[in-house]
């Protein structure tokens, strides 16, 4: 064995050895769906949820203009990724994915929101930590559904006086159900233009590298074609 083979064995290890041990690969994977397409898939998110992963699901069904930003003031208790690679949806693709390394036991606060005068209603979510993918009831269903987590429905202002005030993660750990470390909470907006609703997904890193999706169905305010989100409980 002479000394270049052992030099060129010794790069990898080192390198893998300058690595933090405690570091993790996660990520967070997001489709935005019409309200109607997701209703066709509501029994079956199996279906669903293969579909979108092979890049067999018509991506024309993907509603555009939403995008998924990281959240790094401190009043959301998180504490954002060093370095962070996102990919958008796109005509071959309809998740849009966040990947990113983390260690375990931090948090990583993320908004999924939408500046469109469209699609502006948070009308049902699903959510995956591996296991598939389970639709949760929102906050008006829960009198209709006690068996799937729930997602608090709040006023966006609500939310900042909690964020302010530093207590968003006391809050937020109090009236959410977490889902493998995922906390999720619906920002309600008041106008269809300017304040539509959004998704606020709080992720407690846990040990070993998981990917978490979320499947959001939008509707219209006031869209007459649709039933009420606690109408509808299949």
């Amino acid at each position: 064995m002479n000394l270049r083979f052992l030099s060129a064995a010794a790069f990898p290890l080192i390198w893998l050895l300058a690595l933090p041990v405690w570091a993790a690969e996660y990520r967070l994977e997001v489709a935005d769906l019409d309200y109607q397409t997701y209703s066709a898939y509501q029994e079956h998110l199996a279906n669903l949820e293969q579909r979108l992963d092979t890049q067999t699901f018509s991506t024309a069904a993907v509603i555009p203009g939403r995008e998924v930003q990281v959240l790094d003031g401190p009043g959301y208790g998180g504490k954002p990724p060093a370095q962070l690679a996102q990919l958008p949806a796109t005509k071959h693709q309809a998740w849009t994915t966040l990947v990113w390394d983390g260690n375990p036991g931090d948090t990583v606060a993320f908004e999924v929101k939408s500046d469109m005068a469209a699609w502006q209603e948070v009308w049902r979510i699903a959510a995956g930590t591996g296991e598939g993918l389970k639709q949760l009831t929102l906050g008006d269903q829960a009198s209709f559904d006690h068996q799937r987590p729930e997602v608090p429905e709040v006023s966006p202002d609500f939310l900042a006086n909690v964020v302010d005030r530093g207590t968003f993660p006391q809050w937020l750990a109090q009236h959410a159900q977490p889902i493998d470390g995922l906390s999720l909470v619906v920002g309600q907006g008041d106008d269809p233009y300017y304040r539509p609703d959004s998704v606020y997904a709080v992720v407690k890193l846990p040990p070993a590298p998981r990917t978490y999706k979320l499947v959001i169905a939008w509707r219209g305010h006031g869209n007459r074609e649709a039933p009420a989100r606690g109408g509808e409980q299949n």
